[in-house]
């Protein structure tokens, strides 16, 4: 029998916790700079997918149903034609947190299923919106214990600047900014020599000396104000806004065709990686009938879950019950499953033996998923309407009414 698909896995309950975990804050840190949910379907028309997919984006389209309908690659398109056909109060400011498929080579932190966490607004050309989003990514990374991460920034309108000025045009303009967006998979000295083919010795020559430039942030925005001023003047006005350290990367793309204005990226490693990515994307919307401006940052759950397994910043755990409900003998069973009815009621989670064995193989079962503590229950503890409470760490024993055990569990 075959295993899972190429590029898809299956995630077990320990992954899953750290996973849901790290759902939940990105979720709560969306929520609390005021967006809101919205859910799209897992398929789209091919016609809508391929509107502004672009040529690379193109080919990792999963294709069903007779060519008509394909498996969505990203949650910007859907918000797109969503948008683009709702009378929404503007700005709309939504975020999504659901699965996408790309049909591309695995490689690590990436595949072929993954989920994507997204914040969009839409309805406002305001650099505010940018910096808004840039204080979410710094805000996430923070939340995971990442500090030093890189926030890097740069404007599309700059690189066309740039291309012009070389006189590089057409497909040609598109090859190049492919070629760019892919040095953090194949390295420098391949870029530079794919654009030597591209454009030439000379033109490339020209453009990698431009987007290698040293210095700081106010060095590089007078270089990027030869190229484009409104560009140079939209990366000034975000920086204005920030007050956390924000990079400006004149050799940032981003591959994606749709994006018209400032794009950025997040780093927390050097070897996994973009960790958060997006961009002004003003275009979009017009092409499914309502134009809008609209920009939105993507935050990729695989990738921050790896990177959090393996520098040890999850909490790794393989159950949210913190109490085993233990019956001496089966016929205590019934009561058994009251106490934990109780224990439940008071918010706490736990299990009650499910396959009538001995209480040392209870106790072995609740250690093999680190279940703080046991309760343990028998004729005595049913007379009482209590439990002998058994902390699974130190052994130690306590005969104590129900309440009582709540109370302890939940450390009053």
């Amino acid at each position: 029998m075959k295993l899972t698909p190429k590029g898809m896995r299956d995630i077990g309950p320990e992954d899953m916790f750290v996973r849901e975990e790290a759902i939940e804050r990105i979720r709560q840190t969306f929520r609390s700079f005021g967006y809101r949910p919205l859910e799209t379907p897992a398929m789209e028309y091919l016609e809508t997918l391929r509107a502004k997919a672009g040529p690379e984006v193109d080919k990792q389209i999963f294709v069903i149903e007779g060519n008509e309908y394909g498996l969505r690659f990203d949650l910007t398109v859907p918000l797109a034609r969503y948008a683009a056909a709702t009378d929404a109060p503007k700005p709309f400011k939504r975020y999504a947190i659901d699965v996408v498929w790309r049909k591309e080579e695995p490689q690590r932190g990436r595949f072929r299923e993954f989920y994507q966490a997204d914040v969009d607004i839409v309805g406002s050309s305001s650099m505010r919106c940018e910096a808004e989003l840039l204080g979410i990514a710094s805000d996430i990374c923070g939340s995971f214990g990442f500090p030093k991460r890189r926030i890097l920034l740069n404007n599309r309108k700059i690189l066309d600047g740039i291309a012009s000025k070389l006189g590089i045009e057409g497909d040609a303009k598109g090859e190049v900014f492919r070629v760019l967006d892919k040095l953090d998979k194949i390295g420098e000295g391949e870029v530079e020599k794919l654009l030597r083919e591209i454009v030439g010795e000379k033109k490339a020559g020209e453009l990698l000396s431009i987007i290698r430039s040293k210095g700081d942030n106010n060095t590089r925005l007078a270089l990027a104000a030869k190229y484009s001023e409104a560009g140079a003047k939209e990366l000034a006005e975000i920086l204005s806004l920030c007050d956390f350290e924000v990079e400006i990367d004149l050799f940032l793309v981003r591959g994606l065709g749709y994006y018209t204005g400032p794009v950025f990226e997040i780093k927390l490693s050097e070897g996994i990686g973009t960790v958060i990515a997006g961009g002004r994307y003003d275009g979009l919307l017009g092409i499914y009938g309502q134009d809008s401006p609209a920009v939105g940052i993507s935050v990729g759950i695989e990738r921050l879950v790896t990177l959090l397994a393996e520098q040890k910043k999850a909490l790794i755990k393989k159950t949210d019950s913190r109490v085993f409900v233990a019956s001496v003998k089966p016929e205590f069973y019934p009561y058994a499953a009251e106490v934990a009815a109780a224990f439940r009621k008071a918010g706490i989670a736990c299990e009650t033996d499910l396959n009538e064995r001995s209480l040392r193989k209870q106790f072995d079962y609740a250690n093999s998923l680190g279940i703080p503590f046991a309760a343990v229950v028998g004729e005595r503890e049913k007379k009482e309407n209590a439990v002998t409470l058994r902390d699974m760490g130190g052994g130690k024993e306590e005969v104590l009414p129900i309440g009582a055990a709540i109370s302890r569990v939940l450390g009053r």
